[in-house]
């Protein structure tokens, strides 16, 4: 038999080199998500890539933890970004979201006056931080602008991003789910359990939304034999059920969402929430694990009746939970949906190839 050598294929990459400035360092969910998890496929298709946080993980950490930002150390940031803008000569800029928030978009032009080759990537609506209040839409309303006309491509979590890019000057909208490695999620069978783990992973900034999946399961506790499970929520209040809060770590996510039953995802309908890419949804569904979430932007695509339900009031929230604690062969053959539609359509595997292209004909356009 005669050996096959299998390699990643360079995309037009090989030999190039990136620079991503990213909102975050790797303790950034989006920063990590949409930017990190690439850069072994990326490298490994000959490209050179450099990472440039403009908010360190120290930043990160005080923000989960409620300390307050240097204002010092953010103005050093600015600085450090704007002296890369004015002196790098990368084959390609790779963006986050904006360059300078709260800085007008005649800043964010530098990209288009220094002639940089750019991809930007959005994962969430931080245009709406611009245009919610008179003076901010006067000053920064349409401050993502420059980059969007003068990008070779942006990528996006979700449609509402995409037509926010169109309707704002971007040429080319691609979009790219946020994904998930689906090798960090076993696949346990807890069909068996007593106790069925309701669970929701995230951070102290959107544990907000937690109030009708807590609602619901007050409602149930003297019905059901459930609990919830939060990764990352930090102190809540109200709760009538036994409630494990675990912190959230990078190493221990994947087993903690690995030993829940049921997936949740609540939010409100707002315009932030229209902006969000149903990260949650796609990790319980990497674990094999069914899901319910609000019928909120992007939510609505991943969610089919194959893996989960949705649920908007407390009524169909208490609903969509009773069922499917009651039924555990439908949570197995739920959850086995789940995986294969991650594996096809939310997994790193299926998503790298196709970034790799977009940012080769990036650098190509």
């Amino acid at each position: 038999m005669q050996t096959m050598q299998c390699q990643t294929p360079d995309h037009g990459l090989a030999g190039r080199s990136i620079l991503a400035l990213t909102r975050y360092g790797s303790l950034g969910a989006s920063s990590r998500l949409r930017f990190h998890q690439y850069a072994d496929y990326l490298r490994a298709a000959g490209a050179e890539i450099t990472f440039q946080a403009l908010l360190d993980d120290d930043y990160v950490a005080g923000l989960y933890s409620g300390h307050k930002a240097n204002k010092f150390r953010i103005m050093g940031s600015y600085l450090s970004r704007l002296h890369t803008l004015l002196t790098a000569r990368p084959d390609l800029l790779w963006v986050e979201k904006e360059l300078f928030p709260y800085l007008p978009g005649a800043i964010e032009g530098l990209v288009a006056r220094r002639g940089l080759k750019l991809a930007v990537d959005y994962d969430d609506a931080i245009f709406h931080g611009w245009d919610q209040t008179p003076w901010r839409r006067r000053l920064l309303g349409r401050k993502l602008d420059p980059l969007l006309a003068h990008a070779n491509v942006v990528t996006v979590g979700n449609d509402y991003l995409a037509a926010y890019a169109c309707q704002h000057g971007a040429a080319r909208v691609e979009w790219l789910p946020t994904v998930v490695d689906t090798e960090r999620y076993p696949v346990n069978d807890r069909s068996k359990e007593d106790i069925i783990k309701i669970g929701w992973i995230g951070s102290p900034v959107t544990a907000h939304f937690l109030p009708p999946v807590i609602l619901a399961l007050n409602a149930l506790k003297n019905e059901l034999p459930v609990r919830l499970i939060t990764i990352g929520a930090g102190p809540l209040e109200g709760i009538e059920i036994q409630h494990d809060a675990f912190p959230w770590s990078e190493e221990t996510e994947g087993q903690l969402v690995s030993g829940l039953d049921i997936g949740v995802m609540p939010l409100d309908d707002s315009l932030f929430a229209r902006g969000k890419c149903g990260y949650k949804l796609i990790q319980y569904m990497a674990a094999g694990r069914p899901v319910i979430a609000s019928p909120v932007g992007v939510n609505n695509q991943i969610v089919t009746q194959e893996v989960g339900r949705l649920a908007t009031t407390t009524d169909e929230w208490i609903s969509a939970i009773r069922e499917l604690a009651s039924a555990p062969v439908l949570r197995r053959r739920m959850g086995q949906a789940a995986r294969e539609r991650v594996e096809k359509h939310y997994s790193l595997a299926a998503a790298a190839p196709r970034l790799a292209r977009l940012l080769g004909e990036a650098i190509a356009a």
